[in-house]
């Protein structure tokens, strides 16, 4: 539960300890960020090479400098937007494909080999794919309602009496959204905890189940996922905050930092998944309990998950009556 100390500590050692995922994210995704890049790259120097305008881009950043390039027909700035879409996804992809062992190496708390590592990838990317579908068709009314709220605060802009009305209609608007899209997508990183905890086939019953858990315990599951992404968020601000005071022949200071931001970004993403393997397995020992006696009596923390075996023997799906993680209680 909430109520114990160390998850975000525990969770960044268990991130550490396995941290050649995220390097190899973050080297996949500067391949294939070059990949979409190059033509666009070598169509804009072509036409920026000879233009008495690229200075206003290489000493800096000029908004109309740039909006005029991508205009120019030799650029085709936009025609490239598909190819690069193409490599976006193939690391989404790829991203998906690693989440099984990624999960699976959070859980156990041991450095996998290579051949359980990439068995637990293919073991458990069509169940991901299935839950990202499910996630979809949840996702399909919070963009319609986006669409709603944008379009009511635009009609309220032109015709209410107060001037601002519609801008803070749009602002509680993208709050709330915000926080829905975060609630989801807690909601179905649980259900993927829970698919690699219990290796559950019907990911439909996952996903019951960590919706049951996780409306019970809401606010200690979004205050750890909140607190998380809001480090993630600030490094970007601050990292832009830097980047606009970076001179612009200074380009290779500037790929740096956004190198490092990448990194951070991703190394809070896998911080979070780590987190809430911690949380679940912490929230097993607290509500576990064997029926010893005419009362239940609570299990130690220390007999509980941890290792392979410990987690194979613990049920990790929600009790309609207790909120435990798991149909059946360890004797």
């Amino acid at each position: 539960m909430s109520h114990q100390p160390g998850i975000l500590a525990e969770g960044a050692r268990r991130v550490w300890r396995y941290q050649r995922v995220l390097w190899w994210l973050v080297a996949i995704n500067y391949v294939l960020a070059g990949f979409a890049t190059a033509p666009v790259s070598l169509r804009m120097g072509g036409v920026a090479d000879h233009s008495l305008h690229s200075q206003r881009l290489v000493n800096g950043f000029d908004l109309s400098a740039f909006l005029e390039l991508a205009a120019n027909p030799e650029v085709s700035l936009w025609s490239h937007f598909t190819d690069s879409f193409l490599f976006a996804l193939i690391f989404f992809v790829f991203a998906l494909f690693l989440t099984g062992g990624i999960l699976e190496a959070y859980r156990v708390d041991r450095k996998l080999t290579t051949r359980e590592f990439f068995q637990a990838c293919g073991g458990f990317f069509w169940r991901w794919v299935r839950l990202l579908i499910f996630m979809l068709i949840v996702l399909t009314p919070i963009a319609i309602l986006a669409s709603r709220i944008n379009k009511w605060s635009g009609t309220l802009s032109e015709d209410a009496p107060q001037e601002k009305l519609g801008f803070w209609i749009e602002v509680v608007g993208l709050l709330l959204v915000v926080f829905l899209l975060m609630a989801v997508r807690l909601w179905f990183d649980m259900a993927q905890i829970h698919v690699v905890a219990e290796d559950e086939g019907v990911v439909r019953r996952s996903l019951v189940r960590a919706f049951k858990l996780t409306v019970r315990n809401f606010g200690s599951l979004f205050w750890l996922y909140f607190r998380i992404g809001f480090l993630a968020w600030l490094a970007l601000g601050v990292g832009i905050l830097i980047w606009s005071q970076i001179p612009g022949e200074h380009a290779r200071v500037s790929f740096l930092l956004f190198e490092v931001i990448l990194l951070w970004w991703t190394g809070t993403r896998l911080w979070q998944r780590a987190g809430e393997t911690v949380w679940c397995q912490r929230h097993i020992a607290v509500t576990a309990v064997a029926p010893v006696g005419p009362e239940p009596v609570a299990m130690p923390v220390g007999s509980l998950p941890g290792t392979t075996e410990q987690l194979e023997q613990q049920t990790f799906a929600s009790d309609s009556t207790d909120g435990v993680i798991g149909e059946n209680t360890p004797e």
